[in-house]
């Protein structure tokens, strides 16, 4: 075996040098015409003998359907020319989905594939005329062992593997697929091939590699004394050949064809197409006899391939750039190439009648034609595809037509980062040579990778005193949850996160880390601070998904108190699941339908997508246990005492924006932040100018949510400086980024509007700053002469907020600030002026963080806690 070399060839010459040298046989030619010459196969023609192979981009519907980048990969593979589009593995089961956004084709969406099937016949013919029409064949398939239709991996097996069970931590006793089941299946495969057939595809194929499930069954030689499995061919192969046969009965519009492997290079008995006794070896009596079965009942082509890519990832696909740290191949990749051209050439010898496609030809780059057009010259292949090269230079087929070349920097670079997104969750294409849609995927998916995490983690020094801990509301023990997710003990993590704070996931989308407990981390004087909020974020956004976070908390031991919690927001969430666990009988009273109070009604979703504060809050609740919710209004919180509850929780956070005091008030034209950040993420649009008055966070949000909605102009008006500017950097540069402008040193002093009463515009002064006001800013100073109108469409107040008045009257024997806010009993206490209340988040705060919220809601439960126990 020659040693790895990576691609460094710079002429044909040098590929045929070493070609020679390592004694390969690969067959070269610089005549390139017999790649545009037709194959007639059956009573199906393509226009020239280059295929678009089935390469899968993970980015359909969730229904199945494709979705924008789907067809865009789809437009751009039929522009490039390809005589064959052999489009990706698409399910016939929801439950034989390789991940949550796989193809599934079925009734409801057969008009969403036949407008996909539109579009690459249109796309064709804009570039390489009318007459140009590629074969289209739909992969069909079941993903077996490598099934994910949720975000966890549901393997579905035929037979168990020393090699390949240990992948997915399957136990000796783990169930197989039964021979009931398999059957069921067959009838699967014929409704979506009548699909596929309805939404236009000349062809089906019946996936059978790269151990998928068909593929897995050809190899159950282990599977015992079954219908589909066992030492005999015609068992092993019974479900893909009634597949076929019941296709060609049921739909005879439409031709069948499989992708199939050859050879799976892993040992006899759980290998097919190998030597028993030297798995290296490929032994292709039963391929080639179940690729005479194929030609028999009528298939125009078989696609061969070989190997799998989740157990010898280079034999099928030799790369050169290991991206994610996977070790580099042990083989001169010109000895892949080799291995896998030489078995479709034994293929295509034993069946000379049938097409037989090849690939396994990128790694060459921009000699993959000249490869290509040798083999098929020399009867080796009747056609030559293209997987990854695709993803990289969809127009290959064209170039080699028009220009009989490739551009050598467009190629592939054999990196296998396409490959990488799929296994990192995200939708997959090539990251240098498609940057601007794929880098940014590629780079989230790294992201939130295992080996990326635990990378992170180990970069925490492991202080002895922490100030990453100082600088967090909720207090978290920073260096023990890094340092277990570190160590892999995720499970650990969570818990030490939940003990102070209990929505970390949802903190984790909204904290602003840069100013809070990163700002604190003394890596950042080295390298770069630890990402915590990253870390939090994957921790307990795992705990969430895989039900960590709904198991039950054993309560520390029934009181028998009861506990009204005044509304659902993350302060009272926080506070009532705290509560719960001190063994206090809890009720939460909330208006609104949903819990999360102002956090999920106004943060953009950008920022913190509802699922996860859904979820997270459903699975808290969950883990206590004994929790109540009232959908209710409380107008007096003596009837709260009156009912029999021994103590209250006040969180029902601000309900109302600070307004502008302007002598007018137009009759539309302005509107509050919370009402209106309510409004834009339920879908309303904007147009026109808008103007936000404000510098907080929430006038940030409104801005962008302004932009997004689709405002022609927007800019924040601010008395003060950027300096003075409560808004966190991270957000202001955001926002800066996305257009928005920054109107500093400009004090709002009234409104205008017109006869009709609407907006027409503000009345701004500029501004000079004077000494700190008690804020600790330094205040603003209108400069005398400088008034003038700003015009405007729209306003959007985000100055403030504070209780209304009909809360305030309800919280009766609760004292309140001058500016409306909760007065809290002292300075490191949140009890109120009223014994057995206490008061958290938003009321007591002003409005800050989701932290803050939810640290409050814990003291506030420890103090009650206490109180109650002194009773």
């Amino acid at each position: 075996m020659l040693p790895h070399h990576p691609f460094d060839y710079h002429s044909l010459e040098d590929l045929k040098e070493e070609i020679q040298q390592s004694h390969t046989g690969i067959p070269v030619t610089e005549d390139l015409r017999i790649l545009g010459m037709r194959l007639q196969a059956g009573k199906l023609r393509a226009p020239n003998r280059m295929v678009v192979l089935p390469m899968e981009g993970c980015d359909g519907l969730a229904d199945g359907s494709p979705d924008e980048l789907t067809l865009r990969r789809y437009r751009r593979f039929a522009a490039g020319g390809a005589g064959m589009l052999w489009v990706e593995a698409c399910a016939v089961t929801p439950e034989g989905r390789a991940n949550p956004r796989q193809l599934w084709i079925r009734d409801c969406n057969i008009a969403a594939y036949r407008a996909m099937v539109d579009e690459i016949h249109q796309s064709a013919a804009e570039t390489m005329g009318k007459r140009h029409r590629p074969l289209l064949v739909l992969q069909l398939t079941h993903s077996g062992r490598y099934s994910k239709p949720g975000p966890k991996p549901t393997p579905i097996i035929a037979h168990h593997s020393k090699f390949l069970d240990p992948i997915h931590n399957l136990a000796p006793d783990y169930p197989l697929i039964s021979d009931d089941e398999l059957e069921r299946l067959e009838d699967k495969y014929v409704e979506a091939a009548r699909c596929a057939y309805e939404a236009g595809f000349d062809v089906v194929d019946v996936k059978a590699c790269h151990r998928y499930l068909i593929s897995e069954l050809h190899a159950s030689f282990t599977r015992g004394n079954s219908k589909y499995g066992g030492p005999l061919f015609e068992n092993r192969t019974r479900l893909f050949r009634n597949i076929v046969c019941k296709i060609r009965d049921n739909v005879p519009g439409i031709a069948v064809t499989s992708r199939m492997n050859a050879y799976d290079a892993m040992p006899y008995p759980y290998g097919w197409g190998v030597d028993k006794d030297d798995y290296t070896k490929p032994d292709l009596g039963e391929p080639v006899k179940l690729a005479s079965f194929l030609q028999t009942h009528g298939a125009p082509f078989l696609n061969i391939t070989i190997g799998n890519p989740y157990f010898n990832p280079y034999i099928n696909r030799p790369f050169d750039l290991p991206v994610a740290g996977a070790p580099v191949p042990p083989e001169h990749p010109l000895e892949g190439v080799a291995r896998f051209m030489k078995v479709v050439r034994s293929m295509q010898m034993e069946v000379p009648e049938l097409p037989i496609i090849g690939g396994g030809l990128t790694w060459l780059r921009q000699y993959f034609p000249n490869v290509a057009a040798a083999a098929i010259h020399d009867g080796w292949m009747a056609m030559a595809g293209a997987g990854r090269m695709a993803f990289a230079y969809p127009d290959f087929a064209r170039d080699i037509l028009m220009h009989g070349k490739l551009d050598s920097s467009r190629v592939c670079v054999a990196c296998s980062a396409c490959t990488q997104i799929m296994r990192d969750g995200g939708r997959s294409g090539c990251v240098p040579k498609d940057a601007e849609v794929y880098e940014p995927i590629y780079k989230a998916g790294r992201a939130e990778a295992l080996d990326t995490i635990t990378a992170m983690a180990k970069g925490c020094r492991q202080c002895a005193e922490p100030t990453c801990v100082s600088k967090c509301p909720a207090h978290v023990n920073v260096p023990k949850f890094v340092g277990e997710i570190a160590t892999g003990k995720f499970r650990e993590a969570y818990e030490t996160l939940r003990e102070s704070n209990l929505l970390a996931a949802t903190c984790g989308y909204v904290c602003p880390s840069e100013t809070l407990c990163e700002s604190g981390c003394i890596n950042e004087h080295y390298t770069e601070s630890v990402p915590i909020r990253h870390l939090q974020r994957w921790v307990s956004r795992k705990a969430v998904e895989e039900g960590w976070a709904a198991e039950p908390r054993t309560a520390e031991g029934a009181t028998g108190k009861r506990i009204a919690v005044i509304g659902a927001g993350p302060a009272g969430i926080a506070g009532a699941v705290k509560l719960s666990s001190l063994g206090h009988l809890v009720t939460i009273f909330e208006k609104s339908k949903e819990d999360g109070g102002m956090a999920k009604e106004t943060i953009p979703a950008e920022r913190m997508p509802d699922p996860i504060l859904d979820r997270e809050i459903q699975s808290v609740i969950a883990s206590a246990g004994n929790i109540d919710r009232k959908s209710a209004t409380v107008n007096n919180l003596d009837s709260v005492f009156d009912q029999g509850y021994d103590a209250v929780l006040l969180a029902p956070g601000l309900n109302r924006s600070v307004a502008l005091q302007s002598p007018v008030r137009p009759e539309s034209g302005v509107r509050s932040a919370l009402e209106f950040l309510a409004a834009t993420k339920h879908g309303e649009k904007v147009s026109g100018s808008v103007l936000v008055l404000g510098g907080g966070n929430t006038a940030i949000d409104a801005a962008l949510s302004a932009k997004r909605a689709g405002a022609s102009d927007v800019a924040i008006v601010y008395r003060r400086s950027f300096a003075e500017m409560p808004a966190w950097p991270v957000e202001r540069d955001e926002a800066m980024n996305e257009g928005v402008d920054f109107l500093i040193l400009t004090q709002p002093l009234a409104y205008i509007a017109g006869e009709d009463g609407r907006l027409t515009g503000v009345k701004v002064a500029r501004t000079r700053l004077g000494e700190p006001d008690e804020s600790g800013r330094r205040s603003p100073k209108v400069v005398a002469g400088s008034e003038h109108v700003m015009p405007a469409d729209l306003v959007v107040e985000a100055i403030g907020q504070k209780a209304d008045r009909g809360l305030v009257d309800a919280m009766t024997g609760v004292e309140f600030t001058r500016d409306g806010l909760v007065r809290k009993a002292g300075l490191d206490s949140l009890a109120t002026s009223r014994p057995g209340v206490y008061a958290a988040g938003d009321i007591v705060n002003g409005g800050t963080t989701v932290v803050q919220a939810v640290a409050e809601g814990m003291q506030a439960a420890r103090e009650m806690d206490a109180w109650l126990g002194e009773k």
